[in-house]
């Protein structure tokens, strides 16, 4: 039987008392936005124990108060979300029984969106991007990028948070940006270390994509995670799976058409098909379908652009799934791969884990998926 556990930390000290008090913890992580957390404490008003609802620790507040939710399954630590405190809750029912405090909270993307800037950037979005998440004290993974901004000629304007900066670069050049965390017991005590991600995901090879610098998406490793179905052996480990797939997503760009500021001729260029290589043995089938990302810039910037859209389109089959800690002997995070068996010869093979809510109280520790895949049936 695997041995589970869980450990709450407050601005990176683990809190053993804490931990004993919470009765429910949720932490969501997902591919488009941050990891968010939320932890209910029981009170009890009737006792006259007020401890929990005066630590001022757990409250929003300036400084932050940072939350680090830890899961630990057979002896390795994960750290399903570190973040900090941006609500707080009381509910106090007549009698006491029933009364809890409740913190939620989301991941340091959060701080990244409190101050609007202006500001004119050259280089390519890679250059641009590092010190912007070094300045917040993230170990930067930036992915290079083709277009380069000229500081005499096409320099890119902020005029919003960084946050949303960073967003909207990672949009234009077909990259995801998140966070994700690893602790570890240092000389200095529980240290946990932030890694900003500025790349794709899933992961690519190191063969050049189209454009000359992206590259194409390689499929899932070689032993991923497992949700077994109908196994027949009883040995099945997902409570549900549902599965769903759309025909008509966007397939190719059709003509795109540019002038070029530099001697004004029109530059074409096409966008054929989604690059990504299918999670499966063969490409959803999709009805031909065009459309084109309405944009200024050069005929490189639009195509890097619709390249995006058609990659993000291409995700055309869409499936929710329930398993547990103990059922799969695992803990699963956003941005993994993981292989459905027992679903049939279409439904079964990679997926693409788009989000994981985790649920924790005294007796479990479920975990709500939600995957996505560009292929059908297992890959060859």
């Amino acid at each position: 039987m695997p041995d589970i556990r869980f450990q709450i930390a407050v601005n990176r000290e683990l809190d053993n008392d804490l931990t004993a008090d919470a009765a429910e913890i949720e932490v969501q992580q997902t591919i488009e936005g941050p990891t968010t957390f939320r932890v209910r404490f029981a009170v009890d008003i009737c006792g006259a124990d007020m401890r929990l609802l005066e630590d001022e620790r757990l409250q929003p507040s300036d400084p932050d108060t940072e939350i680090t939710v830890l899961a630990i399954l057979n002896g390795v630590t994960y750290v399903l979300s570190h973040g900090v405190i941006a609500e707080r809750q009381v509910s106090l029912a007549p009698g006491g029984p029933g009364s809890y405090l409740e913190i939620r909270g989301k991941d340091r993307r959060v701080v990244m969106d409190r101050e609007q800037r202006n500001a004119s950037h050259s280089g390519t979005a890679a250059d641009i991007v590092t010190p912007i998440l070094s300045r917040y004290g993230f170990e930067a993974d930036v992915a290079d990028t083709p277009i380069e901004y000229d500081e005499n000629s096409t320099t890119l304007n902020q005029t919003e948070t960084d946050l949303a900066f960073v967003d909207q670069l990672a949009g234009r050049s077909d990259v995801r940006f998140w966070i994700d965390w690893s602790a570890e017991n240092g000389l200095a005590g529980f240290e946990v270390t932030e890694t900003a991600h500025f790349k794709p995901s899933p992961p690519r090879s190191s063969l050049p994509g189209p454009l000359g610098g992206l590259s194409i998406p390689i499929l899932a490793p070689d032993s991923p995670p497992e949700l077994r179905l109908n196994s027949g052996d009883g040995c099945a480990n997902v409570a549900s799976f549902e599965v769903s797939s759309n025909a008509e997503a966007p397939t190719g760009s059709g003509p795109i058409e540019r002038v070029a500021p530099d001697t004004g001729e029109v530059d074409e260029t096409e966008t054929p098909a989604a690059t990504t290589e299918p999670l499966g043995s063969a490409a959803s089938g999709s009805q031909a379908r065009t459309r084109r990302v309405v944009s200024a810039g050069s005929a490189q910037e639009a195509q890097l652009r619709t390249q995006a859209a058609l990659n993000d389109a291409s995700w055309t089959v869409q499936a929710t799934a329930e398993t547990s800690v103990h059922a799969l002997n695992g803990i699963l995070a956003a941005h993994q791969t993981v292989r459905v068996s027992g679903g049939g010869s279409l439904n079964s093979g990679n997926y693409f884990i788009k989000s994981v809510t985790h649920a924790i109280d005294a007796s479990d520790h479920k975990m709500r998926l939600e995957l996505m895949r560009n292929g059908l049936g297992a890959a060859s």
